[in-house]
């Protein structure tokens, strides 16, 4: 078997996993890719995971038919005309339908599509949340109610789709149909045939691939046409030149299968090599580029009802019926070109398989054709013999035969011809690269070679990324990336001032490299380079990658303050306790060096709080940040110093400050400031009247008073007074109110107050000797001190208020007046003045 195109083998047996026969049979027992083989037994189903060791998985479940999803463990389930579909990784269900009429197939034809075929039609099941299934197309005619459907492809642009099935014929013949459906033009085409499929296909010469239909024919109307494999590309542009096709095939039937007929057609589209099984155990093998029919062998008496492509490996499946034979056909490599070399005798086959998929076994056939045209000088043949022979004759002593042939004049060099010619056919090794790089960059033509890199055409190296370097230092640092030469990547980087990228890089791919010695060149060249790559190395994921002193030590000698500065925020940015020194480090140096503005900026954004607070408090005073230094002293007599410059603070920051100190040192540094002059008086009182409970108002207005600070003192009680029910309070605020002439304000207090101790207040005002007597006169009034009241204003000449007391404001009392008037020899004219004046609102029993 070793000396044969085809390996086979039994990779499973379903049997013996404990299926038993009658489940292993069409629509019973299905297989849509190499990950799963589900099997509907009586009452239960049987999932087997391929990719897990056949791990076998049964459930109890009543259904008719299952399919898994080919990608996603997603299992649709038919029962009658109900459809079903679960996702088995989440436990849900996915969708339902209930279908019209009967499903006689299906067939997943994506993992996102599901196909349904009906005795009449065609549907395509999209999976999509509230989606139904979608009608593609009516059933021909030739595929009618008799016709059991064994096969639904749809191409790899989803425009063209294939049914077959197969039906009884004259003389127990078996005939086979098959349906092409063009769904952009809607028409349909029948074929003869039992199987066909899809396959897209890379043609030497051409960009584009072509998607060709591959399928069986078989005339049953003439039985004694034999049998034909037609490869014919479809669907493509006319504009873009004509379609490819090969020649109709005779396929060779065994003298002993006159009979038999293909029940499967799977293709490999790695390799490019159609499979066809036939009902009797026969496989062929096809080459989809030419039609040529590769082999032929009987490898099982059973008939295989289900296949399946591995894309992977090239390899397919194929099912048994009830024995359950898991078998696996696969191209052997090894024994292709030598098997049609000496058994087919088709040189062209072998030459073009050996070339195509870079097979073994046609060197000599290469070598000799390949000499034969470049000794005739027809160096275009020779270089398309090269590309054909896969690796066989790609070596640096073609090259050297390619760039020893003169240039003719006006014309490509033979060389580049050569490689031209690779190009088109795929990728070039790394001495070609190396090879095609050096005149294309002679002639400048950079361009050229970005093109080739972007499209994967070179295999990048370190030689190739040499070559490049001195032409587009980006353009190399491509090449070393590809090539993963780490370190010239890393000087391109540098090269190209990306510093910033030189550690994630480091990082991702594992690199180790000496920063410090980078650092230390990068520091005298360029400092800002130095500063993106330090910052990247202080943060790369898993820890610094240097040392953070040392790093910090190294641009301060540099006399690199903002480096250095903006190299530490990076580096201290989690505000952790072992960074204390270099927090103060950073702060100093900026308040000493001259950008005390940077200092004060990151204090204020508090992102760090570990350093020497005192120490930073003191260069904050020396750089005349009062505020800065207040904050952060603590001994009130450091705060009294700085506070001799309040005047150049902030009036809210000086306010704001007095809550961060307790009573007594609220006081005491109210006290020094109001010593300082009456600059400070409107923010004392600010103070005052923010702070007046925790302070105390005894407190406050001794602080006013020691200073003669009638001013302030009355402002600060003014705001408090309204809501004070402190006597003391409200006798201060009449005594500031009187000593400042706002005899409006004391009047209005001592008339509207119940707070005040009348006599305290009475016997003030009096010893005030007022001009304005309002304030005395609506104590005296309220608190029945009308006597005293009248010997006041008698004695101290206020007659005429004494005249306003009882004709305004309480007549009332006129005969207390009048009686204490008497007894203080008044005048009798001024005390009968007064009578007329008050006139009937004087009572006149007491007045009798």
């Amino acid at each position: 078997m070793a000396q044969v195109p085809l390996l086979f083998s039994e990779a499973l047996n379903l049997q013996q996993l404990g299926v038993p026969e009658t489940s292993i049979k069409h629509n019973m027992t299905t297989m849509e890719s190499d990950k799963w083989i589900v099997c509907v037994e009586q009452s239960q189903l049987t999932m087997i995971d391929l990719k897990n060791g056949a791990q076998v998985t049964r459930r109890p479940m009543q259904a008719e038919a299952a399919i898994m999803n080919p990608d996603q463990n997603i299992l649709a389930l038919r029962s009658g005309t109900t459809l079903q579909v679960f996702n088995l990784d989440t436990k849900a269900k996915v969708m339902s339908h209930n279908m019209p009429e009967p499903l006689v197939f299906w067939k997943w034809i994506s993992p996102s599509n599901l196909a349904l075929v009906t005795g009449t039609a065609v549907y395509h099941w999209a999976m999509a949340a509230d989606s139904k299934p979608a009608k593609m197309f009516d059933r021909h005619p030739t595929l009618g109610p008799n016709t059991q459907i064994i096969n639904y492809r749809v191409s790899p642009d989803a425009k063209w789709c294939l049914l077959g099935g197969i039906s009884a014929g004259a003389g127990g013949a078996v005939n086979g149909n098959m349906q092409l459906f063009n769904l952009d033009k809607k028409l349909s085409q029948p074929l003869q045939g039992h199987a066909g499929g899809f396959v897209s296909l890379k043609l030497a010469g051409r960009e584009d691939p072509a998607q060709c239909l591959i399928f069986h024919e078989k005339k049953a109307d003439n039985p004694a046409e034999p049998p034909k494999l037609y490869i014919r590309e479809i669907g493509r542009d006319p504009s873009r030149g004509p379609a490819f096709s090969c020649p109709p095939v005779v396929i060779p039937i065994s003298a002993d299968a006159a009979a038999d007929f293909p029940v499967s057609l799977a293709i490999s589209n790695k390799d490019g090599i159609a499979y066809l099984l036939t009902k009797m155990g026969y496989v062929f093998m096809f080459d989809c580029h030419t039609g040529k029919t590769m082999y032929r062998q009987k490898v099982t008496p059973e008939t295989v009802f289900v296949t399946c492509p591995q894309d992977s490996t090239g390899a397919v499946f194929g099912i048994t019926v009830r024995t359950g034979k898991v078998l696996r056909l696969q191209l052997n490599g090894q024994a292709v070109v030598p098997y049609i070399l000496s058994t087919l005798r088709d040189n062209d086959l072998a030459i073009k398989l050996a070339g195509r998929l870079n097979l073994p076994g046609a060197e000599n056939l290469f070598a000799a054709e390949f000499e034969r045209l470049i000794s005739t000088g027809q160096v275009a043949e020779a270089a398309r013999v090269v590309a054909a022979s896969g690796n066989a004759l790609r070596t640096p002593a073609t090259i050297a035969r390619f760039q020893q042939i003169p240039p003719q004049p006006n014309q490509v060099p033979p060389v580049l011809q050569y490689f031209s010619t690779l190009l088109e056919t795929g990728r070039l090794n790394e001495q070609e690269s190396i090879e095609v790089a050096k005149p294309v960059l002679q002639q400048q033509r950079t361009n050229l070679m970005e093109k080739w890199l972007k499209e994967d055409k070179l295999q990048c190296s370190e030689s190739l990324g040499d070559l490049i370097m001195p032409h587009d230092v980006g353009m190399a640092l491509s090449v070393y990336l590809r090539a993963e030469v780490h370190g010239k990547a890393i000087q391109c980087f540098v090269q190209r001032g990306e510093y910033d990228k030189i550690v994630p890089y480091s990082t991702s791919v594992g690199y180790k490299m000496d920063y410090s010695s980078m650092l230390s060149n990068l520091l005298f060249n360029n400092p800002q380079g130095a500063l993106d790559l330090a910052k990247g190395l202080v943060s790369a994921e898993g820890g610094p990658l240097i040392d953070i002193q040392q790093t910090a030590e190294a641009f301060l000698s540099s006399n690199r303050v903002q480096e250095t500065t903006a190299f530490l925020l990076e580096a201290l940015k989690d505000n952790k306790s072992e960074h204390a020194y270099l927090q103060t480090k950073l702060l100093e140096i900026n308040l000493i060096g001259g950008a005390p503005q940077v200092a004060d900026a990151i204090m204020q954004q508090g992102i760090l709080t570990h350093y020497d607070r005192p120490h930073i408090a003191k260069l904050c005073e020396r750089a005349g940040m009062w505020q800065r230094a207040a904050e952060h002293y603590t001994e009130i007599a450091d705060i009294k110093r700085v506070f001799k410059n309040s005047h150049q603070m902030s009036s809210e920051f000086v306010v704001n400050f007095f809550g961060q100190l307790n009573r007594d040192q609220s006081i005491s540094l109210l006290k020094d400031m109001m010593g300082r002059g009456p600059q400070n008086m409107q923010v004392c009182v600010e103070v005052a009247k923010k702070y007046h409970d925790e302070l105390g108002s005894e407190e406050l207005v001794q602080v006013f008073e020691s200073n003669r600070a009638t001013e302030g003192l009355y402002y600060y009680l003014g705001s408090v007074v309204n809501v004070s029910e402190d006597a003391f309070v409200h006798f201060k605020y009449i005594q500031a109110s009187c000593m400042l002439g706002q005899f409006k304000e004391a009047e209005r207090v001592c008339r509207d107050s119940n707070i005040y101790v009348p006599e305290e207040v009475k016997e003030y005002l009096k010893g005030a000797k007022l001009p304005d007597p309002r304030p005395l006169i609506h104590v005296c009034d309220r608190h029945d001190f009308v006597d005293e009241l009248t010997e006041y204003l008698y004695l101290n000449s206020l007659l005429q208020y004494i005249e306003v007391y009882v004709t305004k404001v309480s007549p009332t009392k006129t005969p207390m007046v009048v009686g204490k008037l008497f007894d203080l020899g008044a005048n009798e004219d001024f005390i009968k003045r007064i009578l007329m004046a008050v006139g009937t609102a004087c009572p006149g029993e007491e007045l009798v």
